[in-house]
């Protein structure tokens, strides 16, 4: 009478164990990478709010911005949980304003060499002192 073996021989676990692990030498870094986009994306959404806030506020004090200031609920991106960047008002002017989104120290965003970026008043948009080019572009898209 023969017998019969059921289960894995070691070739096949060591096989599977392969691929799960090329499989997530692939994933890991690629969902990273998506998660700083999100991040990026989010300090980009909280500097347009603050840009509408400052236009609010101008409305409310006879067109000038003077005296601007960010409520606290404002002033982290994301605004619930663990804050990436700090929004404030970078400049401000009767006229004009700039709002700056500032990677916050010790958070996951603060080696990202994006950098600090900014919107002015006149929806001019600025990365580390750039308006444009392939870091730009590839940091906070168009």
């Amino acid at each position: 009478m023969q017998r019969t073996h059921r289960g894995f021989t070691l070739i096949e676990a060591m096989i599977t164990l392969a691929v799960v692990g090329i499989l997530t030498a692939i994933a890991v870094p690629s969902y990273q990478q998506f998660t700083v986009r999100a991040i990026r994306n989010d300090a980009r959404t909280a500097l347009v709010q603050a840009a509408q806030f400052a236009e609010r506020f101008r409305a409310e004090n006879r067109s000038e911005y003077t005296g601007l200031a960010l409520p606290a609920s404002m002033a982290t991106s994301p605004a619930a949980g663990a804050a990436q960047y700090d929004i404030a008002v970078a400049a401000v002017a009767a006229a004009t304003f700039t709002l700056s989104a500032t990677p916050r120290a010790g958070s996951r965003m603060a080696g990202d060499a994006c950098g600090t970026y900014t919107l002015a008043h006149d929806g001019q948009r600025t990365a580390a002192g750039a308006t444009s080019g392939a870091l730009f572009d590839t940091c906070w898209g168009r």
